[in-house]
């Protein structure tokens, strides 16, 4: 229980700049199980964070809600945005025939990624803000939840062998059956976007995670609006 709980200390440290004191751990299986439930706790604690932020303060209702969006961009350390970037850059190096893992592992972005990005960014400010405007918290708490669940499904699939964090999480998780029974759409819809990616790309990585992560938030937020 020790190393699952530094797992999950470990996981939301990483995947956000919540301040989480991580002392001495063993990288073992439970280890890593904490970190794959990290993921979507940080979803739910940085919800939590900006919903209860959102009604405290003073300001004007349009200015709080474009406010608290960006700040969720922060809460979070940027970390799937990066990911974002290089794997854009790689789905349009490779149709250009250039060696895609070097393209995506390079510590700068190209003109095309920044753009895709930013557009990434653009969408999601807006439904945050709209969402947040409007006071729909629920549909922001599950987006922002079942996004980072996809890392339950998405375990499934091979990855590229440099990628020793995401194998390593990998043989160490085993997603239940009701997991996958309670998920099953998002499931699906993993399964789609990380195989296109494979298609085009070559190969998975931590990048394609990110990316996968980023677009079903923006997936689900969008729909909330709709349905809103």
């Amino acid at each position: 229980m020790k190393n699952m709980i530094d797992g999950l200390k470990y996981g939301i440290s990483y995947f956000s700049i919540l301040p989480i004191k991580v002392g001495k751990f063993e990288a073992n299986k439970e280890f890593y199980r904490g970190v794959i439930y990290s993921l979507p706790l940080v979803g739910v604690l940085i919800s939590l964070i900006l919903i209860v932020l959102f009604l405290l303060l003073p300001f004007p209702l349009l200015y709080k809600a474009i406010f608290c969006s960006i700040l969720y961009l922060f809460l979070y350390g940027f970390i799937h945005l990066e990911a974002v970037a290089d794997t854009i850059d790689g789905y349009f190096a490779s149709l250009s025939n250039k060696d895609v893992h070097n393209v995506m592992k390079e510590p700068q972005i190209g003109a095309i990624g920044a753009i895709g990005t930013f557009c990434f960014i653009l969408l999601k400010l807006l439904a945050l803000s709209y969402l947040f405007y409007y006071e729909h918290y629920i549909f922001i708490a599950l987006a922002l939840f079942l996004s980072r669940s996809s890392l339950f499904f998405a375990l499934d699939l091979e990855y590229h062998e440099s990628s020793h964090f995401i194998n390593s999480l990998k043989e160490s998780f085993q997603t239940p059956k009701t997991i996958r029974l309670l998920f099953l759409p998002f499931n699906i819809l993993t399964k789609i976007i990380l195989n296109t990616l494979k298609k085009h790309l070559g190969f998975l990585n931590g990048d394609t995670l990110g990316f996968t992560i980023e677009l079903q938030e923006i997936v689900l937020l969008n729909i909330a609006i709709l349905f809103c």
